[in-house]
């Protein structure tokens, strides 16, 4: 299938009580170079102003309301769906409500995914603040108790982050996927409430054939765990024990399971010392709560979508964010 470089594209951008950032960002889109962008926001089940802010200050912006948060697999989900029914979609790029966007940052990704074996492209993603510092220059899958790994994170940028690569991980804090590909490897994943979905779906383009692309001539800057408010606090422990158990579950043999939960008992005890003296405590037993909830909960097959945008995905609204 031949991919067209100026094949509309679907712009996916979950939004969770952060109406603010999603204006910002919106504001930046609106001047980018690139082919036109067909921009859907789903709104997460927001429980301030949110939908009344951008019904009235973006109007031509579509939105979505999904009516309680899905999490972040499950709301780009529902972007996934809209966009899917419009065919001259070419493209579809997950990206964040919490970055700021260089103007050429598009047209790099695309060139990249022109390749028919190549199923995603990331760009070189810097910190807020500093701006020169990076958060992720791609990355690579792992087998320990965190299953992703961020190249780069928390160095200044140098030629050893300028030489576009293959990688075996990007996140999907800004991730261009061509449609051809998103058909064939299904969404991310809403059995991951917060976290590791994108690592899931690299693993499974990875299994379908395809190669994951970093651009570093694609530049944007990220505020970093905005809406999960960052730091070791119990919501955040949770589901990152939870979300990567489930990930090592489904692509994990029985050694690399086992030494993936070795691993996450050593870690447990490391942040029960850590943290105990600082009176969080919760967050460490949040963590091995979700680890149990990962390694007890049922594990369906991941989400389709059919070409032409028919697909399973009702039937995907999981209750992963049920604590």
């Amino acid at each position: 299938m031949t991919r067209d470089p100026q094949a509309p594209v679907a712009v996916i951008i979950v939004n969770w009580n952060g109406v603010a950032d999603t204006l910002e960002v919106l504001r930046e889109l609106d001047d980018i170079d690139g082919p036109p962008l067909r921009i859907i926001v789903v709104d997460n089940g927001s429980s301030d102003d949110s939908v009344e802010v951008l019904r009235r200050q973006r109007p031509n912006v579509e939105l979505v309301e999904t009516g309680e948060n899905l999490g972040f697999a499950g709301g780009n989900l529902a972007g996934i769906r809209l966009a899917f029914k419009q065919p001259d979609i070419g493209w579809v790029l997950l990206i964040n409500n919490d970055v700021a966007v260089d103007r050429a940052f598009l047209p790099p990704l695309i060139e990249a995914c022109l390749d028919p074996q190549v199923g995603a492209a990331s760009p070189k993603i810097f910190y807020f603040e500093p701006r020169d510092v990076i958060w992720a220059a791609g990355g690579r899958l792992r087998l320990r108790e965190t299953v992703t790994e961020e190249y780069g994170q928390g160095e200044q940028d140098g030629p050893e982050f300028s030489q576009a690569s293959d990688m075996t991980y990007l996140t999907t804090c800004c991730l261009l996927i061509p449609r051809d590909a998103l058909e064939k490897v299904g969404p991310l994943d809403p059995l991951y409430f917060i976290g590791v979905d994108d690592a899931d779906w690299c693993r499974r383009a990875a299994d379908a054939g395809y190669r994951l692309r970093y651009e570093p001539r694609s530049r944007i800057w990220h505020k970093v765990a905005v809406s999960t408010g960052g730091g070791y606090t119990p919501f955040k422990t949770f589901h990152t024990g939870r979300s990567n158990t489930l990930y090592a579950r489904r692509h994990f043999r029985f050694f690399g399971l086992s030494a993936f939960l070795g691993a996450n008992v050593l870690a447990l005890a490391a942040a029960f010392l850590r943290e105990v003296p600082r009176g969080n405590s919760k967050a460490v037993i949040a963590k091995a709560k979700g680890v149990w909830q990962g390694l007890t909960s049922t594990l369906p097959s991941p989400p389709e979508i059919q070409p032409g945008g028919a697909d399973r995905l009702d039937q995907d609204r999981r209750s992963a964010h049920d604590q």
